[in-house]
């Protein structure tokens, strides 16, 4: 979540061989590359209940941990090590740039449904002063993994000045490592290689040993979040004081909209809400937001320069109000009558925290 601060651990932890060189990469001859083909399992199954809340309304019934994620499949060459970098060389392109988004796909989908249960939170300086968090939450009756999310952002002195500081994830950060031949070769982005370690380590339910990671994106894989999510084993074992509550629903227009609260013993302490744009522009209903397709509203560079960070400031307030009143509810006059509030009250329905 864009703003929990309160369990970071290893704050001034400097994980080495991640930096600026790490964001594109080609095969090493010292390293074995091998091809898979990669999706996601439509739902992970829990047998619990709960039913949104909401006066006067009728009552809708979400189970909680019945998830889906990004159905889309892919091919990739994958790598048992660290590929070395060829950050600093100017090769030739080999494609055009419709070409060659036509080839690479990625996806910024978050889990969809009712998610719940334990929340675990990490994060570190990645070599060049990227910064790495690591969120997973677990099931509370088996501790189970649930969800494992990566987080990076690029260092304040980023050798690209647009990007200094910014979420690389739900920016258009990826699209820019696409413009670039030095992934000519491999098609991949950083998405591709943090989607494809949380696959693994959800699925495998662990988070220690060794992980297949996408070649030409593995450098961050495997010196920056899998050392952070490995130093999280003993802790996502154990019952903790910090719950989570999420819930994300694609929406008719075809954004998605998400919520997450994570509350401390009992108490809420931290609250985000975003509206992701889709995987691709023809699913969204707006001509005007297809552009921003693969990013969010709160991260994406472009669409906030557009509307003069008008959303941000929307969901920065209505963070605040969220831990200041300990409640879902909303009653400032000028947090209703923003054009995403209706949105954000129909995901808040779906969730039921204790107040």
């Amino acid at each position: 979540m864009k703003k929990s601060t309160y369990l970071v651990v290893l704050m001034s932890l400097v994980l080495v061989g991640c930096g600026n060189a790490g964001d594109t990469a080609s095969s090493s001859s010292s390293v074995e590359v091998k091809k898979v083909v990669v999706k996601n399992d439509p739902v992970v199954q829990s047998s619990e209940v709960s039913e949104s809340v909401g006066s006067g309304e009728s009552e809708s019934v979400v189970t909680p941990n019945e998830l889906t994620y990004d159905q889309h499949e892919y091919t990739y060459d994958v790598v048992t090590g660290a590929t070395q970098t060829t950050f600093g060389s100017n090769p030739a392109p080999k494609y055009s740039k419709e070409e060659k988004l036509s080839k690479m796909f990625w996806s910024n989908q978050p889990p969809l449904g009712l998610l719940e249960g334990y929340y675990y939170r990490n994060e570190g300086l990645f070599d060049g002063g990227n910064n790495g968090v690591v969120e997973i939450v677990t099931a509370k009756d088996d501790a189970k993994i649930l969800n494992v999310e990566f987080t990076e952002f690029a260092s304040d002195h980023y050798y690209e000045s647009r990007y200094s500081g910014v979420n690389k994830r739900l920016s258009d950060y990826p699209f820019f490592q696409a413009d670039n031949p030095r992934t000519d070769d491999t098609l991949a982005t950083v998405v591709n290689g943090i989607t494809f370690l949380e696959k693994q380590m959800r699925d495998e339910n662990r988070v220690t040993g060794n992980f297949d990671t996408v070649n030409g994106s593995s450098t961050s894989a495997r010196r920056g979040f899998m050392p952070l999510a490995a130093a999280m084993d003993d802790w996502i074992r154990k019952p903790y004081e910090s719950e989570y509550m999420g819930y994300a629903e694609e929406l008719e227009n075809g954004l998605i909209g998400r919520l997450q609260v994570v509350t401390t013993d009992g108490k809420i302490t931290d609250a985000s809400y975003d509206e992701y744009f889709a995987d691709t522009p023809e699913k969204m209903t707006d001509e005007a937001l297809k552009p921003y397709y693969r990013q969010s509203k709160y991260y994406s560079l472009s669409y906030n320069q557009a509307t003069n960070n008008e959303f941000v400031t929307f969901a920065d307030k209505l963070t605040s109000e969220i831990v200041g009143q300990q409640s879902l509810v909303i009653e400032d006059p000028e947090l209703k009558g923003h054009p995403a509030y209706a949105t954000y009250e129909k995901i808040a329905k779906q969730m039921k925290i204790e107040e």
